[in-house]
């Protein structure tokens, strides 16, 4: 499970990155479809880091119940 970390961490490190310059993008253009885009974009923004956020919480659960029914 450790394992699972630090590759999930970099990429969700890289799709941060993608949406932040995609909502930079999409804000410059203006356009009525590009801001319909953009909030799409900024809810991507918010969801990402707290999917992440339950993934690791779920880890570290299952992480105490194995060690838990080891002993």
């Amino acid at each position: 499970m450790e394992r699972c970390k630090r590759p999930l961490a970099i990429l969700c490190l890289v799709l941060m990155g993608i949406l932040i310059l995609g909502a930079l993008v999409l804000a410059i253009i203006g356009t009525e479809d590009a801001l319909r885009l953009l909030m799409a974009d900024l809810f991507c923004l918010m969801v990402v880091p707290a999917v992440f956020y339950g993934y690791l919480l779920v880890l570290k659960f299952k992480k105490r119940i194995d060690d838990d029914r080891r002993d």
